[in-house]
């Protein structure tokens, strides 16, 4: 009884504190999901790295753990196309940091009654939202839900709280024989019964520091956080497409390409700080914003952007040099050829000669 009034209380919560569903699952080792990794491991060794911060075992993290809660928030997903010179950015990064915040009050109801309460714990969410019965995994390795499909937030609590727990859905996908978010990614990361291979994954480029694959680039198109080309096709998600929206011009405008090219020199620190309060701070660096803008102009093949790329081939971190040269190879034209071959005389960089090497060849 007393089980039943605690995980009562946890629900009425969860709901006013906006959470669309709230399940919970035992802190029982996750079996499916450790061979999934064993499999992925030997797909794409790449990849190893991803799950290296994740455990299956939640007991390893609280010894006494008893169950999971998994939080659940939903939202209304932006339209696919932005207005020109504005790099898309998905709206989970938009609501994610919100979910987390509200999670963190969950975890405080239980710390007040006294049980421990980790928060969003180095445990797969979407595995364990899938035994708690969340929902079905699609083929692109999403959890989607029946009523709001994949547009949502996952968030969980591990804790020693004694909490009946929710059955689990009846099988680990539904989506039969439907193949259309594998035949739509373009890079091919998605190889069908929620195996993905993130090192093929466009979403695992963005707002990355190093040096991003030239294929990947070239996918990325205007895209500048978020890919959400398998979820806008998913036959699961019609329904809530239909109220797709734009986000408010105001925040668009934090992802104005050339604003973003023409102020790297001061640091673009006005404007991080905008893009960490709207995506969360761990998207909100200067080199990885600035890599994705060049990425951005080099994909939109205008030419109004080759004086702005023009000063990014001498910024002093190498792979914005290197994108900007490939950049510009995108754009062409006479007048890009000049600013690669003059920047050819005095780039000393392996990697950064080489992509300037590969853009002249393209304009040749």
């Amino acid at each position: 009884m007393e089980v039943d009034i605690l995980k009562k209380e946890l629900l009425a919560y969860g709901k006013e504190l906006g959470f669309s569903m709230i399940k919970v699952t035992s802190a029982e080792p996750l079996e499916i999901w450790q061979r999934g990794v064993e499999l992925r491991n030997r797909l794409d060794p790449e990849s190893s790295k991803h799950w290296e911060r994740l455990t299956g075992n939640p007991k390893e993290l609280l010894s006494d753990a008893r169950s999971i809660i998994v939080a659940v928030l939903s939202y209304i997903p932006y339209e696919k196309n932005f207005p020109e010179g504005i790099g898309r950015y998905s709206a989970h990064y938009r609501e994610y940091p919100k979910g987390r915040e509200k999670i963190k009050k969950l975890g405080m109801f239980l710390e007040e009654r006294g049980y421990e309460a980790i928060i969003d714990p180095p445990l797969p969410v979407k595995a364990i939202a899938h035994r708690a019965g969340v929902g079905h995994f699609g083929k692109n390795g999403l959890i989607h839900t029946e009523k709001y499909g994949s547009w949502i937030t996952l968030h969980c609590i591990l804790t020693n709280a004694p909490l009946s727990q929710d059955e689990s859905v009846d099988k680990l996908s539904d989506c039969g024989s439907c193949e259309v978010c594998i035949q739509a990614c373009p890079t091919g990361a998605i190889q069908g019964d929620g195996l993905i291979l993130p090192s093929r994954c466009i979403r695992n480029y963005m707002l990355f520091s190093d040096f991003i694959p030239v294929d990947i680039r070239d996918k990325i198109g205007l895209r500048f956080l978020g890919c959400d080309i398998c979820q806008q096709l998913c036959p699961k998600n019609r329904e809530a497409l239909k109220k797709a929206i734009l986000p408010p011009k105001e925040e668009m405008a934090v992802f104005d390409i050339s604003s973003i090219l023409k102020e790297w020199k001061t640091g673009l620190k006005g404007r991080l700080e905008q893009m960490a309060a709207l995506i969360g701070k761990n998207y909100g660096r200067a080199q990885k914003v600035l890599s994705m803008a060049v990425i951005i102009a080099g994909n939109t093949k205008d030419s109004a952007y080759i004086a702005l790329l023009s000063e990014t081939l001498n910024h002093p971190h190498p792979p914005i040099r290197g994108h900007s040269a490939w950049a510009l190879g995108k754009i062409g034209g006479e007048e890009s050829a000049k600013i690669l071959r003059k920047a050819l005389i005095t780039e000393e960089d392996p990697r950064v000669l080489e992509e300037i090497e590969q853009a002249l060849k393209r304009l040749q």
